[in-house]
């Protein structure tokens, strides 16, 4: 089990929508969000996002941690939530969970090993904890989530399932 990792809004949604929050701490002995990030996940109170969010935080499937002060400086180039997510993941020395591809490099850049919320379905799958991948891929692209062909295919590979 991989140990800490500091989770964007954008894969929490996903993992929302697909009600599948629970699956990180099967996976992830701790996955921290960050004042900014959980801010943008529960703003709109009418999205069922956000209640899920909200509640697996209440039951510590996700448990807070501020935001580092250095976000501000990267937040010139990302959007906050994920400048906030790379400033805790580089100051705690862990990874960050984060679909988009501008804050993935600009992790990167900063030495922080990136997963994605695909990336998160397939291993899930390897270690026997889903039984397929596809159709929540098909159930995330179908709810708005943009997936192209490419990381669709390789993600089916991956997971045996082309």
């Amino acid at each position: 089990m991989h140990k800490l990792l500091i989770a964007d809004a954008g894969p929490l949604i996903a993992f929302a929508r697909l009600q599948q929050l629970d699956l990180l701490t099967q996976l992830f002995a701790s996955v921290l969000v960050t004042d900014e990030v959980f801010n943008e996940c529960t703003c709109r109170r009418d999205f069922a996002e956000s209640a899920a969010i909200t509640d697996a935080v209440s039951r510590a499937v996700l448990k807070r941690c501020s935001t580092p002060p250095a976000h501000f400086e990267l937040a010139l180039h990302v959007d906050a939530g994920e400048a906030s997510a790379i400033a805790a993941a580089v100051e705690l020395g862990c990874g960050v969970l984060m679909d988009d591809k501008a804050g993935r490099r600009m992790a990167r850049n900063f030495g922080v090993a990136t997963i994605g919320t695909v990336g998160v379905l397939v291993l899930a799958k390897q270690k026997k904890l889903l039984p397929a991948v596809k159709p929540l891929l098909e159930q995330l692209s179908k709810t708005g989530y943009l997936l192209g062909d490419t990381l669709i295919a390789s993600a089916l590979l991956a997971a045996g399932e082309e």
